[in-house]
C-alpha cells in the first residue's frame, strides 16, 4: 500500500508515522511507546479516529484529532467520533499542520493553521482554505498522518487501467 504522506516541512522528523504502519504495529504488538506522551493524528476518517483510540489505550496522556474541513465532513462514522470523544480525544477542526518542528531530530512542535470553508467544488464539498496569519503552534511527541490511502496495484502492472488517484478502473 501507498500512502500520501503530508509534504510538509519537518514530514521526516522521527516521530512521525503513517496511520497503517501505526495500526498494524499496535495489532502485532509492536508498540510504539505512547505512554504519557502528546499524539497527534491528521485526518478526520475512520482510520484516523482507529488510531485516536488506539494512542489512547497505548497510554498517550493527550490525543488530538486534527481535521482540515468542519467536523459535518468528517468522512468518518458520527458514532464513532462521539466515542472517541467520550474515551477522551480531542476532535480540533478546521485546522491543517503546515510544518514539523523538532530538536535532534525528533519531533517536538507542530505548526497548525486555521482554515475556513469556501464555496462547494465541482464535488459539491466546500474547500478549506487557510485564514492568513491564523499560525499557531502546539506541542507534540508523536504524529500519525491518516490522510488517504492508495491501494498497491505494482503486482498487476500493465493488467489492469488505473484512476488518476490510482484506484482500478471499473
Amino acid at each position: 500500500h501507498n500512502t500520501f504522506s503530508l509534504s510538509i516541512e519537518g514530514a521526516n522528523l522521527k516521530g512521525i508515522t503513517s496511520c497503517l504502519d501505526f495500526l498494524q504495529k499496535a495489532n502485532i504488538g509492536e508498540r510504539d511507546d505512547l505512554l504519557g506522551k502528546k499524539v497527534m493524528i491528521i485526518g478526520g476518517g475512520n482510520t484516523a479516529i482507529d488510531a485516536s483510540r488506539t494512542a489512547l489505550r497505548l497510554g498517550a496522556s493527550k490525543v488530538t484529532v486534527v481535521y482540515r474541513r468542519s467536523r459535518e465532513e468528517m468522512p468518518c462514522f458520527a458514532p464513532e467520533i462521539k466515542e472517541a470523544e467520550e474515551e477522551g480525544v480531542e476532535i480540533l477542526i478546521l485546522r491543517n499542520p503546515i510544518k514539523f518542528i523538532g530538536e535532534n531530530g525528533k519531533l517536538t512542535k507542530v505548526q497548525l493553521i486555521k482554515m475556513k470553508l469556501d464555496k462547494p467544488d465541482a464535488s459539491g464539498r466546500r474547500s478549506p482554505v487557510p485564514i492568513e496569519g491564523s499560525e499557531y503552534f502546539e506541542d507534540v511527541d508523536f504524529v500519525v498522518e491518516a490522510i488517504g490511502l492508495q491501494p498497491s496495484t505494482s503486482i498487476f502492472s500493465n493488467e489492469v487501467d488505473l484512476n488518476k488517484n490510482g484506484t482500478i478502473k471499473v
